[in-house]
């Protein structure tokens, strides 16, 4: 895959990744990559400041990626140019311009679980906070099912959110649990 981007400063919150050519939708942008790590492993990082509460990329319920710099660099977006297939391949899902920031949705990469930040992508759609998946508005994720711009663990979860028979697993609580208040 040639790399189509470069990371640079925003000027308005530190790094992003920027097009460096134009990228059609349905284009492969990016591979994810990063060490894995289970709940526990993540949590133990967490707790000896090994990383921040926001760099973790979830890849399956109990399985995160501590994503290498290059991944890390990617921005959210409430209105994104790529979403993320299978578990770690992020495609564009309309046309990117040259100079363009690459953007996601870092709500479609999150579980339900207490967990926010601050929004700083200044769309029309901004949410301001992001938050977990289920904080999508409907239309949005409607949206996403559509294009297929959600990782494949994701959708079992938004199903569950669907049906009303989505809880926080007792492993993420107890992991939860274990961090040090910050």
């Amino acid at each position: 895959m040639e790399q189509n981007f470069e990371v640079k400063n925003t000027g308005k919150y530190g790094n992003g990744v920027f097009a460096t050519q134009n990228i059609k939708k349905g284009s492969l942008v990016h591979v994810f990559a990063g060490e894995r790590m289970d709940i526990n492993e993540l949590i133990v990082k967490l707790n000896s400041h090994q990383e921040n509460l926001d760099d973790p990329f979830q890849i399956g319920k109990r399985t995160y990626l501590d994503l290498d710099e290059l991944s890390r660099s990617f921005n959210h977006s409430c209105s994104p140019n790529t979403g993320i297939k299978r578990n770690y391949d992020m495609l564009a899902i309309k046309d990117i311009k040259i100079g363009e920031e690459i953007t996601y949705d870092y709500s479609l990469t999150v579980a339900p679980l207490p967990w926010e930040m601050a929004c700083a992508c200044s769309s029309a759609q901004c949410r301001k906070v992001i938050r977990d998946v289920s904080s999508i508005p409907s239309e949005q994720m409607h949206y996403y099912q559509k294009i297929g711009a959600i990782q494949t663990y994701m959708k079992k979860i938004i199903k569950e959110l669907k049906d009303g028979k989505y809880s926080i697993p007792t492993y993420t609580q107890k992991a939860l649990q274990s961090l040090i208040k910050r």
